[in-house]
């Protein structure tokens, strides 16, 4: 229909609207066309008026009052049915003409996909008739604002982008060209084709003017209104995005406003529902920065974005109560709220509960609904993420999630179920994580094998988004940091490609640089533990960290990596001779400035900077004392829900205690005390432990008890060094590349020595397995330090004229002399050359 004269717009007639005796061809809609400029062929004569019809007959009852639709749709599709069957009889000619009045009624359904299949079938038969431009240019803007409010609605920047531009490009020209080819068909109003126009030019402002009272004079148009709340919608996320909050504010309450004169003009026009629900999931996110007020009250109180989606999204459901699609959306919408920080609900977990359901109705509406497949799955997803935040298992459902997602049909198969697979495989490898480590062989390491494969086959299917390539080289970098990885070094080579790609797309998000920082740690301890200088590599990482950019930016991870690096740079240092305080005095800055954001995080990384302290004091020959006590004082104030941090926290109060042991047992003082102190305050925390962790503290305890117990009982002292030789051994099962343990036993091995020579025993038997492990380390580490000085004790303890064991540790302090104190300790006799 053309519109009123007082409606202008290029390229657009500015004809009345013609005097029609019955009321449905003055309701009739978009796909309504002007008889005028029909083909005289009987088939599209009598399509196009059943097309009328249809349409006339679903916008009559979408303006009625709110009720179950269900019986006027099975009537509508039963005139479909028949057009259906016409259109086989009629042949080719009918074909065009045929698939424009199903594609007019699947819209009129809300059969939105449908619609767009037949509209552009039609056209692909020769139908192109301007009403025919109007239809498919109706159902296709249609569809590109439903993609660019999910865009809005997409939390992740730069996905966000990619959604927006895929929308632009696959629909901007092909509807501009439509509307175009549309000119001279009689349409609803001519300004809304204008706006239409504006809105796919980017002219929001235009459109938004052509629009202003297109409502008003035509009421029963609710499309307008529709549009109207969109392009408010598309305006608030442009100023938003320009700091221009108080504008986007008013824009996001005049869209809902239209929206809300919509529902109360077609109460049983469940798309205007609809509409009100995906408004709200994009406010809700575009306003995701901004804690100035709740946004989200599902319960009580002042309702708020998350209850007005609700609200809507029940309404649409009360006019079709039998259309998945509807229980779809309120699951995906559900889900997404679910998914927020800032959510309200009455007990914990329960909009999951309530999106599990929703997600359950939908497959029982319809088997078949990948929809619901993919919701019921998501929910579950989330429950596990929640539950490995927490410390806690919660993995279980997640067998059943994935056998039925798995069940998606292969054309289904798209983006969005790779991604959504492999985020569930990720979480249960996560959660698994929680419980123990993950062994080869074991179904955590198996479920992260194949998180990674299906993050590669979603970044197969779209390579644009930083954000899955660093969840990919995340996976890779904890596969190839996992002592027990076959090949490593391929893990490691391909975390960093993928944290390449990221790179190439967005260089500016902080987990791109916390994955590279990551990548350069982990190869940084690859080369120490081949005797390679890590320095440079680290320096490589801090330079991306320690930047003004991060410093600014509130992140505790990233705070807490570049403390991480800082200490790996103060080890670095001291295992070359020089001093490591300067760095570790920045390593405690980092961690000080991540403990204001986490302070659980930043506490464990300021503790463990104190244990660095203790340790490298005990080694120069000072007291330890003081150091380790502050060091377990700030452990004690951290209550990690995470199990690796739970390990963290134990192995250093167990280090702190050891240390402090050390110089009891070198002053002639009974360490048990300070031994058994945190195994007596964890109780049963000890047994749930990490077995490398537990096994590792337990077999120092066991030594630093059997040096005690050599003094006057040397039968006690043999069953203890057993006990510790028993320990490390089970750790070294776990981890048998470890060289931290590997070189702890093999001083556990030459002390067991000295005791048993002190008590007139063969010290052989431990002599040679000491050696056994001093050579297997020189030879993956060539002249590492620690492990000459290590041999050349052995070596002394067995020959003290042994011209090797002179050899090996003036090699050992020549390189590092930090090392002169505690060999001194042990051989005060034998102090080294001055250099």
């Amino acid at each position: 229909m053309k519109d009123a004269s007082n409606d202008t717009a290029a390229g657009w007639p500015r004809n009345t609207l013609r005097a029609l005796p019955i009321l449905v061809l003055v309701m009739a809609s978009a796909c309504a066309a002007d008889k005028s400029f029909q083909r005289d062929a009987s088939w599209a004569s009598h399509f196009t008026e059943a097309a009328e019809r249809i349409e006339a007959r679903a916008r009559a009852v979408g303006l009625s009052r709110l009720h179950d639709v269900r019986a006027e749709q099975a009537e509508l599709r039963g005139w479909m049915e028949r057009l259906s069957k016409e259109m086989a009889l009629g042949g080719p000619e009918a074909q065009g003409p045929g698939h424009y009045a199903l594609g007019c009624g699947a819209r009129a359904l809300g059969q939105d996909a449908e619609a767009r299949t037949h509209l552009e079938a039609a056209w692909n038969a020769g139908f192109r008739e301007p009403h025919v431009a109007w239809a498919r240019a109706q159902a296709l803007s249609e569809h590109y604002r439903v993609l660019r409010l999910a865009a809005v609605a997409t939390p992740d920047t730069d996905e966000r982008k990619v959604r927006e531009e895929d929308a632009e490009r696959q629909y901007r020209e092909l509807v501009l060209t439509l509307l175009r080819q549309a000119a001279g068909a009689e349409v609803p109003s001519a300004d809304f084709g204008a706006a239409l126009i504006a809105l796919h030019e980017d002219r929001l402002d235009a459109a938004l003017a052509l629009l202003e009272s297109v409502g008003t004079r035509h009421p029963w148009f609710v499309e307008a209104r529709l549009l109207r709340a969109d392009v408010f919608l598309l305006r608030a996320a442009r100023r938003w995005g320009k700091d221009d909050k108080v504008h986007a504010r008013e824009d996001l309450m005049a869209g809902r406003q239209a929206l809300t004169e919509s529902a109360t003009t077609a109460e049983s026009f469940a798309p205007a529902h609809l509409a009100r629900a995906r408004f709200e999931t994009a406010a809700m996110n575009l306003t995701r920065p901004d804690f100035s007020g709740a946004v989200l009250l599902l319960t009580g109180g002042d309702p708020g974005p998350a209850k007005w989606g609700v609200e809507a999204l029940d309404l649409a459901a009360r006019v079709d109560p039998g259309n998945p699609g509807f229980a779809c959306e309120k699951a995906r919408f559900l889900n997404m709220v679910a998914e927020r920080p800032d959510r309200d609900e009455p007990f914990s977990g329960a909009l999951r509960q309530d999106a599990i359901k929703a997600a359950k109705h939908v497959l029982e509406l319809d088997a078949e609904s990948t929809c619901g497949r993919a919701e019921w799955s998501l929910a579950f997803v989330q429950e596990t993420e929640e539950a490995s935040r927490n410390g806690t298992s919660g993995s279980y459902q997640l067998k059943d999630a994935l056998e039925l997602l798995e069940t998606t049909p292969l054309y289904a198969q798209d983006f969005a179920y790779q991604l959504l697979r492999a985020r569930l495989l990720g979480a249960w490898a996560d959660n698994l994580s929680q419980l123990a480590r993950l062994q080869p062989g074991s179904p955590g390491a198996e479920r992260r094998d194949q998180a990674i494969e299906a993050y590669r086959s979603a970044l197969a299917l779209e390579a644009r988004i930083p954000t899955y390539w660093v969840r990919l080289g995340e996976l890779l970098l904890a596969r190839g940091t996992d002592p027990a990885t076959k090949d490593a070094s391929a893990d490691l080579e391909q975390a960093e490609a993928a944290w390449g790609k990221s790179v190439r797309v967005n260089t500016r998000a902080p987990e791109v640089w916390l994955l590279e920082a990551r990548i350069r740690v982990a190869q940084a301890q690859r080369q120490r533990a081949r005797g390679e200088v890590a320095g440079p590599i680290l320096e490589k990482a801090v330079a991306f960290l320690d930047s003004e950019f991060i410093r600014q930016r509130r992140n505790p991870d990233l705070q807490h990596e570049l403390g991480r690096i800082r200490m790996e740079q103060a080890e670095e240092t001291w295992e070359h001779g020089g001093d490591p305080s300067a760095l570790l005095d920045q390593a405690e800055a980092a961690y000080t400035q991540a403990a204001k954001l986490s302070p659980t995080q930043g506490r464990l990384g300021q503790a463990a900077v104190r244990v660095a302290r203790a340790e490298y004091a005990w080694r120069r020959g000072a007291d330890p004392t003081e150091e380790a006590a502050r060091a377990e004082a700030l452990y004690r104030q951290t209550q990690p829900y995470l199990q690796a941090q739970k390990d963290e926290q134990f192995a250093g109060i167990d280090k702190a205690a050891h240390l402090q042991a050390r110089h009891l047992l070198e002053q002639g003082r009974d360490p048990e005390p300070t031994l058994m102190r945190p195994r007596k305050d964890d109780g049963l925390e000890w047994l749930s432990r990490d077995r490398v962790v537990h096994h590792r503290a337990t077999g120092e305890f066991f030594r630093l008890m059997a040096r005690h117990s050599a003094r006057t009982d040397p039968q006690k002292a043999e069953e203890q060094f057993k006990g510790a030789e028993q320990n490390y051994d089970e750790a070294l099962k776990v981890e048998p590349s470890n060289q931290e343990v590997r070189l702890e036993e093999g001083h556990l091995f030459r002390e067991w020595a000295v005791a048993r020579k002190a008590a007139k025993q063969d010290p052989e038997p431990p002599l040679a397995r000491g050696l056994t492990l001093a050579d297997a380390l020189l030879a993956e580490r060539p002249n590492w330090p620690e492990a000459l000085l290590l041999r050349a004790a052995l070596l002394r303890t067995k020959d003290p004229a042994s011209a090797q064991a002179r050899e090996d540790r003036d090699a050992a302090l020549k390189a590092n002399a930090n090392l002169a104190p505690g060999w001194k300790r042990q051989f005060p006799e034998d102090p080294p050359l001055n250099p």
